[in-house]
């Protein structure tokens, strides 16, 4: 007999094994084909070599602003020197006055904080600019940064020489500083003497590490100062360190020559938004500090006279709870300010009004690149998609009869010739690489700029600017469907593994062969063999050539094993399994989840999940009411699932049919008090029965983790309200959470250990499931503690209401209605960061991405966790047969998993054009593909330890 079980539980964990590679492969093609990828250029502008002339009989070499007549490269610079301020997650209306009838109805702590940028706007129109400034999802500050340096658009995939690596391997702002001498060093520079290259700019960074990632070799090294940038607990430490080291290199006469270019990257408005939204008082006090820090160097450049540009910008925006994935415009739209003490913003070209009003146009981020390029005298990048800001080059000033006020058209119109003659150069670059652009841009300059551009007749030159204007507009357009190509063949094969995956499963719970004998039958696996060979041929024939030997090789494996196993499932017992008749546990078992799935192929349906999930419940919580062994745990179920239903986090499509209710619960300081205490209440309640059956290990372990979880976020909440200012530091208070987070997590892995040293094979996925719970609720706010709390009290009555057949699938819907209610959406801006720091000052891998994890999934974790324990007859028994009805608990919850992953594959290929593809359809696919993996990891872990 033990020979038998260790061999049955072998083959347990090997069939789930083999589940959870399938499922990888599955989402491994789909993804490939999905997931949008931009091809890299590693070819790069140089001063020597301009882009070419698009239009027969000008030479731009003979224009009033050639090259060769000033210190410029490609155009006459303006200015020498440039201060680049990022104020990140600085979004446009924290820069512009509050206005009721245009803005929200009531005045939020954000408002007129930061009024310096639009102050000087309005009052100095020709030495300040402020626009908004739209920027492309994603929207991370790594890819954000990206952006902001190269003048391309960020895809989920950017493939090429720096895939793999941090530093950035194509041509950009930066390097093209570096590569064009300054003509601004003095004879006397300290620089005279070093290492640096007299030659070279000189670049200054100060504030956010990411940019010594991406460019690790371009900055002064004694005098740049970078600052980590993922402490979100520290709000100051990183705009405190800019500050202190900016002014003394504006203010000092000697330290004003040791510099050309400072970047300076602001954390703390950001960190505000994570950690307390948009809308806290300390976001204003963050602003302000900001302001003041912008009137300081707006103060050292007028005294300096020195003929220098400020550029004040912020690489995203964020939602009202600090969030900044992209689905939102206020998470997309920033804020761009420019400013210098000698006039250079002309008037606005197209539309009426100042720039800087509240309704002007935004500018893609994009723009900025060869905006400074040319403002510095630098080529423009290789593979720039932006067009030149036109206000800026619009001034009249240095032209051959431009006067101050009026438009400069012929340098307006020089600056845009270069901008789209380089845009045309990456283009036929790109193509002549990576082939014809199916669907992108099919455009000639010659098609909106037509026959020769007299620089003397502004009538001419306006032509030319609309003409310009148009040709940047497509290509930027085309190039914006061409990232959006998707590889079909890949995306097929994705879905056709995930359905042959979903199906195999079914077949397993029905005939139940895989773990009755440990082979196919030969006549089936010959038939999938060949099936395989089939299919692995078509891809090496069809696929791209740098791949197709290894994918070939996966994909006729994946599809061999899938079809073998569907070919040698036993007829009878499918023929009995039909016969059996469909009971109402059979019935919720199928329908419930099918719907789900049918549903997703409705954008409004997949955006209203969270109310149909509440539905499902509800309804399964009624059907059992009747039937009940004990009516009460149907009553207590349905009356759980409803109170769980008052918290939500409503996304953008929602509103204003939704209200989003637990970011207010979150900032209701009584509640957060109260919440813990709530917590520890209602699993003890829940768990009386098995507190009696595992005495030791709750009063031992369980039950002191679960009251310093009630010390731990009691002190937090203290720390973070100043409640303990007169008391202890915040350091200090900081380092108690810290160690009573790490005890209550070592709590955790203890019993995670004890799993794999427990006989008792009925013990286990109990000990597993309360290791976990503790974990969840740890890393978790408060108001999730006490849902999550509420999901372990349903588990637990589950058994009472309702047949083991059902359990499964009641448990999935129970998981993902959890994930809603836990302040989750299917959106990246969702994701709460926070739960990083449980336990630790600063990111510590791999700790930090688990303990997130933990935090987005505790919902469908526990659920996982519970199926094996909680849909099992009670006894101890670890016969073959006991571990083999648990294993096909474990099957069927993983099936529906399985089936939600196929179905929004399914629907995110065939609506591959719809308007809400990134918005709606892929971040659920996504979703959905991450919970597959996450199930399958659980019930390989499941199938393992018993």
């Amino acid at each position: 007999m033990a020979t038998a079980t260790i061999f049955h539980r072998r083959q347990f964990s090997l069939f789930f094994l083999w589940v959870c590679l399938v499922h990888l492969a599955g989402l491994y093609f789909f993804t490939k084909g999905f997931l949008l990828t931009r091809q890299i250029l590693e070819s790069r502008s140089t001063s020597d070599e301009p882009p070419r002339d698009f239009w027969p009989g000008h030479d731009h070499d003979r224009s009033p602003s050639a090259n060769g007549d000033a210190d410029g490269c490609w155009l006459r610079p303006t200015f020498k020197k440039a201060v680049i301020l990022i104020i990140d997650a600085l979004r446009y209306d924290f820069t512009i006055p509050y206005s009721p009838s245009i803005q929200a109805a009531e005045e939020k702590p954000y408002h007129n904080a930061l009024p310096v940028l639009h102050t000087l706007a309005s009052e100095r129109p020709r030495n300040a600019l402020l626009l908004p400034f739209l920027a492309d999802p994603p929207t991370t500050t790594l890819q954000r940064l990206k952006a902001l340096t190269t003048g391309t658009l960020p895809t989920f995939i950017e493939a090429g020489s720096n895939f793999a690596g941090s530093a950035l391997a194509e041509d950009n702002l930066l390097d093209q500083l570096l590569a064009f001498p300054s003509s601004s060093y003095p004879s006397s520079s300290s620089f005279a003497s070093s290492d640096h290259n007299p030659k070279q700019r000189r670049l200054v960074h100060l504030g956010d590490d990411t940019w010594l990632k991406l460019y690790p070799d371009h900055f002064v090294p004694h005098l740049s100062h970078p600052f980590p940038s993922f402490v979100v607990e520290d709000l100051h430490t990183v705009d405190t360190g800019v500050t202190t080291h900016l002014l003394p290199l504006l203010r000092n006469d000697t330290l004003r020559h040791e510099w050309d270019v400072i970047v300076g990257h602001f954390l703390g408005v950001d960190h505000v938004g994570h950690r307390f939204g948009a809308a806290h008082p300390l976001m204003r006090d963050k602003l302000q500090q900001m302001d003041a820090v912008v009137r300081e160097v707006v103060a050292a450049l007028d005294d300096a006279g020195e003929e220098t540009l400020l550029v004040v910008m912020g690489d995203h925006g964020m939602d009202e709870n600090g969030n900044h994935g992209g689905e939102t415009l206020e998470e997309v739209l920033a804020a761009v300010w420019l400013y210098s003490p000698r006039a250079f913003v002309g008037r606005r070209v197209t539309g009426d009004g100042d720039a800087h009003d509240e309704g002007a146009a935004a500018v893609p981020q994009v723009d900025i690149v060869p905006t400074l390029a040319l403002l510095l005298g630098v080529p423009i990048p290789f593979n720039n998609l932006g067009r030149p800001i036109e206000e800026v080059f619009a001034f009249g000033f240095g032209g051959s009869d431009g006067q101050e006020g009026e438009i400069n058209w012929e340098r307006l119109v020089r600056a845009n010739a270069l901008a789209a003659a380089q845009m045309e150069r990456f283009h036929v670059e790109y193509t002549k690489l990576y082939g014809s652009l199916k669907g992108g841009v099919e455009v000639r300059i010659e098609e909106f700029v037509q026959g020769e551009i007299d620089y003397g007749d502004e009538g001419s030159l306006q032509r030319a600017y609309w003409g310009l204007r148009g040709y940047q507009a497509e290509m930027l357009k085309g190039y914006r469907r061409v990232w959006a190509q998707f590889n079909i063949l890949n995306m097929v094969e994705g879905v056709v593994i995930l359905l042959l995956c979903l199906v195999a499963m079914v077949c397993a719970l029905v005939d139940g062969s895989c773990f009755d004998r440990p082979g196919i039958k030969s006549k089936a696996a010959f038939a999938g063999s060949m099936v395989g060979v089939f299919a692995a041929a078509a891809h090496f024939v069809y696929a791209d050539p740098a791949f197709h030997v290894v994918e070939s090789l996966i994909l006729g494996t994946t599809i061999a094993s899938l079809t073998g196993l569907i070919a040698g499932t036993d007829c009878n017992a499918v023929r009995r399994c039909w016969q059996s008749g469909f009971s109402i546990g059979k019935l919720q078992a199928m329908l419930f989840p099918l719907a789900l799935a049918a549903g997703f192929a409705s954008n409004s349906y997949t955006i209203w999940e969270d109310e149909i999930l509440l539905f499902f419940l509800s309804s399964f919580g009624i059907c059992t009411l009747a039937s009940a062994t004990q009516p009460t745990s149907s009553v207590l179920f349905l009356l759980l699932t409803r109170l769980a239903s008052y918290s939500r986090l409503c996304r953008e499509e929602q509103l204003p049919s939704c209200r989003t209710t637990f970011y207010r619960l979150e900032n209701y300081i009584p509640w957060r008090i109260l919440a813990p205490f709530l917590t520890v209440f209602v699993i003890l309640s829940a768990s009386k029965g098995l507190r009696n059956r595992f005495k030791n290990a709750w009063n031992t372990l369980y039950i002191p983790a679960l009251f310093l979880h009630i010390l731990f976020w009691t002190l937090q909440t203290a720390s973070e309200q100043g409640w303990l200012a007169n008391i202890i530091t915040d350091y200090t208070s900081k380092t108690i959470c810290i160690v009573i987070a790490r005890i209550v997590l070592l709590v955790g892995l203890f019993g995670l250990g004890s799993v794999l040293l427990s006989s008792n094979h009925y013990d286990k996925p109990h000990i597993l499931t309360t290791a976990i719970l503790l974990v969840c609720i740890l890393v978790s706010p408060p108001t999730s503690g006490v849902l999550l709390a509420y999901l372990y009290s349903q588990l637990l009555l589950l058994p009472r209401t309702t047949s083991h057949k059902a359990g499964p699938t009641v448990a999935a819907l129970l998981g993902s209605f959890y994930f809603f209610t836990t302040g989750h959406n299917a959106t990246f801006a969702s994701i709460q960061w926070k739960a990083a720091y449980t336990g630790f000052r600063d990111v510590v891998y791999p700790w930090s991405p688990l303990l997130v994890g933990m935090n987005t999934f505790a919902g469908p974790i526990l659920a996982a966790c519970a199926v094996p324990f909680f849909f099992t007859p009670f006894d101890s028994s670890s016969s073959p047969r006991s571990m083999e009805a648990r294993a096909q608990m474990i099957l069927a919850h993983g099936t529906v998993y399985t089936l939600w992953a196929a179905a929004t594959a399914i629907w995110a290929c065939l609506l591959r054009r719809h308007l809400m593809l990134f918005a709606i359809f892929c971040p659920r696919f996504l979703l959905a593909g991450v919970l597959v993996g996450v199930v399958d990891v659980i019930g390989l872990v499941s199938s393992f330890v018993m």
